[in-house]
């Protein structure tokens, strides 16, 4: 790599086949928006201090797209659970969620889970708390489940903002949910969240 356009050119190529990690890409844009701002002090370095800086970029951007590549998905297993500031039954309640929650674990800690939900909270929740069953959450204000995975569909049952269900089944683009009353109905994919990348 000999210059500025060589060097943004394999920074592009290195995330070129994460596209479906938007966020990141972003992150990594702007990363690139700063270096040109350095335009003058790159230019002037030696090569070797380039593609040092170069491998030094791939290596963090790597660790971070595992980091989110392996997110583990969960759901809540209780009929209510609640999430708490910290990693301690005395710790501060943040907020309740009613069973089949999903949540993205970020770590663990002494049987305790620090997760994120579709908002973006940052709790932590006893994992005994937690199950394997899919889940998802509704996104939107109002929706409505059908008979089948159709928008035409013969409506069964309204579902609202940040209710959540057990997964049954996916397919191309809709979700086979069931309540914890036992209602089971197909909702769109755009209206909820927590099915796996």
């Amino acid at each position: 790599i000999t210059s500025r356009a060589g060097f943004e050119s394999a920074l592009r190529d290195s995330f070129r086949g994460y596209r479906r990690w938007t966020s990141i890409q972003l992150m990594l844009l702007r990363f690139s928006r700063e270096i040109r701002m350095l335009n003058v002090r790159f230019l002037s370095a030696s090569n070797a201090s380039i593609r040092w800086i170069a491998i030094l970029f791939v290596v963090v951007q790597t660790l971070f797209l595992s980091a989110y590549a392996s997110a583990e998905t969960k759901s809540v297993r209780v009929k209510t659970a609640n999430f708490r500031e910290a990693p301690s039954d005395g710790a501060d309640v943040l907020f309740t969620a009613d069973r089949y929650y999903p949540v993205r674990i970020l770590a663990r800690k002494s049987g305790w889970a620090k997760v994120k939900d579709f908002e973006g909270e940052v709790a932590w929740i006893a994992e005994r708390l937690l199950g394997p069953q899919k889940g998802i959450v509704v996104i939107v204000e109002k929706t409505v489940a059908r008979d089948g995975p159709q928008a035409d569909a013969s409506a069964v049952f309204d579902a609202k903002w940040s209710e959540s269900f057990a997964v049954k089944q996916i397919r191309e683009g809709w979700v086979l949910v069931e309540s914890a009353q036992g209602l089971s109905g197909w909702l769109s994919q755009d209206v909820v969240w927590g099915i796996e990348p």
